[in-house]
């Protein structure tokens, strides 16, 4: 019996962990598994799966996927009739009378999905009673059938997702040394799963060692919360520490739990380690809502303790919750935007199926796109409107904030305005105004739009906005050509450029990393420009040179007074 298992990807360097598990806990079954992407084209995907000549097909579904995974499935039976077609994954396992209904879907398996796959196959095989096969959910004589869950698997029999000779260097690898949730929250899936499960140390530093062994650049842990257990988390640091590499590892943290001990704990793996946090917000009355026990004032203070150890760190905020309106909304994003984590994510609520938020609909009047992701739409709390508002604020936020290479014109800009969320408002009108959504732009152009705001709307020395645009751009681009809004020439730069790169002494004591390059090196990463304000030093008013080099892992810059 031959049995496929297909993951549509969201992008094409995601990787598909729930198959995979599944493929290697079934183990002797022939089991091939087929990795597409919502990008790919459906005749591609039928094509592939009807070219393997499976019996058994199993498609993972999740809410980026699942129409398209829907209309794969009925295709697969309409060319071949007698294939075993089965769902998983979320959006199967708390949709099941609709899915049942639909005529073309012959097995559903509820939850986790190693054990009831498993002996699917068995039954499927004729090795067990498919009455016995806890976990799933058919069809018998018109009426659905479901077998619930009963065990759950052993986490220490489930071995390294991955193949040794698969190619992970660019690709997106997920690992979890636990499952189940801490947390309740009504609007999260994993809020259900309360019963948390751990893999044995052990078995974590073997994986953990295979992965770095296998040059991952990015292993991303999928356990909810990283240091719910803190004697575990501090354990699994320090095995961290001890198979070195050059793997970063993400994880996601509850920010209450951070204090100076954990600090402490993270000491040498600053480059090693970032953390996700999900504040969600900061308004009591929500987080209340939405039974999210959160300690709000600890939970900042914690944040503040990470980026001042230099801990990389991405905070995910949502628009939307109950009780959560424009302008409470608005005083998280400054609460959050205040502490300069690395990438703040603006979210919108969905209202996932199986989780309590879907049954509070009413009492919270929230209204919602009935088509998956199932976004808000609108709730008694806040509008559409200021929805739409936010979304065009969370695109800004996401194209210059969490892009990194505008990091001196925003501070510059933010000083403008009374808080952060004002001057996103203010841009985000600005972008509205001039027809600027919704179109693609170029880096430079980017830059550029940025200056016209800049000049248009705000009481700004011009000379200085430029210079400031002008110092980010060299900062984070090696590109010599510069944006439109920052192009002027001065005759003199290459000579007195020139003259000082050549000079060793004046290398060695200001730009030590540039001795010893070649002059094609210095070509490709060494560009420098005319400034009429030293920007790095509180923007004083001052003729220089600023020498930019692009290391590997940072770029080095050096000033020439003129």
């Amino acid at each position: 019996m031959k049995t496929l298992l297909v993951g549509i990807n969201a992008k094409y360097y995601h990787t598909n962990l729930a198959i995979r598990n599944i493929r290697k806990f079934c183990h002797p079954y022939d089991i091939e598994i087929f990795e597409t992407t919502i990008n790919d084209s459906t005749d591609f995907m039928l094509e592939s799966v009807v070219e393997k000549e499976p019996d058994v097909v199993g498609i993972s579904c999740y809410i980026w996927n699942i129409e398209i995974a829907l209309n794969l499935a009925e295709n697969i039976k309409k060319i071949l009739p007698k294939v075993i077609l089965v769902l998983g994954g979320p959006e199967a396992s708390y949709d099941v009378d609709n899915l049942l209904s639909k005529g073309f879907i012959d097995y559903i398996v509820l939850g986790e999905g190693e054990i009831a796959f498993k002996e699917l196959l068995e039954a499927l095989e004729g090795k067990r009673d498919i009455k016995e096969v806890a976990g799933i959910s058919y069809k018998v004589d018109g009426q659905i059938v479901i077998q619930p869950q009963k065990d759950y698997v052993n986490l220490n029999e489930v071995p390294i997702s991955y193949e040794e000779e698969e190619d992970l260097s660019n690709k997106l690898v997920y690992y979890e040394t636990s499952r189940g949730c801490p947390f309740k929250c009504a609007y999260c899936l994993s809020s259900i799963d309360n019963k948390l499960r751990y893999e044995s140390l052990e078995k974590v530093e073997g994986d953990l060692k295979w992965f770095v062994d296998k040059n991952v650049k990015i292993l991303k842990l999928i356990d909810r919360s990283f240091n719910s257990n803190r004697k575990r988390a501090r354990e699994i640091l320090n095995i961290m520490k001890k198979i070195g590499g050059d793997t970063v590892f993400h994880c996601e943290v509850n920010p209450e739990l951070v204090d100076k001990e954990f600090i402490e704990e993270l000491k040498g793996l600053e480059k090693r380690i970032q953390f996700e946090v999900g504040v969600q917000t900061t308004n009591k009355n929500s987080l209340k809502k939405i039974s999210r026990i959160t300690a709000v004032e600890k939970a900042l203070r914690g944040i503040k303790l990470l980026r001042e150890a230099g801990i990389k760190l991405h905070v995910d905020l949502i628009a939307g919750l109950p009780e959560d309106s424009f302008e409470t909304f608005s005083k998280a994003f400054d609460d959050v935007y205040n502490l300069k984590p690395d990438e703040i994510q603006l979210g919108f609520l969905k209202v996932l199926k199986g989780t309590p938020l879907m049954r509070k609909v009413e009492e919270f009047k929230i209204v919602y796109d009935n088509k998956p992701p199932y976004e808000i739409l609108y709730t008694k709390d806040v509008s559409y409107q200021e929805l739409v508002i936010l979304k065009g604020i969370a695109f800004l936020l996401n194209k210059y904030y969490n892009s990194g290479k505008f990091k001196k014109t925003l501070e510059y800009l933010e000083n403008k305005f009374e808080r952060p969320f004002d001057f996103y408002l203010e841009f985000y009108k600005y972008w509205k105004e001039n027809e600027l959504l919704y179109k693609n732009h170029s880096l430079k152009a980017l830059y550029d739009i940025l200056y016209k705001f800049s000049i248009e709307t705000l009481d700004v020395d011009e000379d200085l906005i430029k210079d400031v645009i002008k110092f980010d751009f060299l900062y984070f681009n090696a590109a010599k050509d510069l944006p439109d809004c920052v192009k002027e020439k001065y005759e003199k730069g290459q000579e007195i450029f020139k003259k000082y790169i050549k000079d060793e002494n004046w290398l060695k004591e200001n730009l030590p990393q540039a001795v010893g390059l070649s002059s094609l090196e210095l070509s490709k990463k060494i560009v420098y420009e005319f400034f009429k304000h030293d920007v790095t030093a509180d923007f004083k008013k001052e003729n220089l040179i600023i020498i930019f080099l692009h290391g590997k892992e940072q770029t080095y810059y050096a000033k020439l007074i003129l």
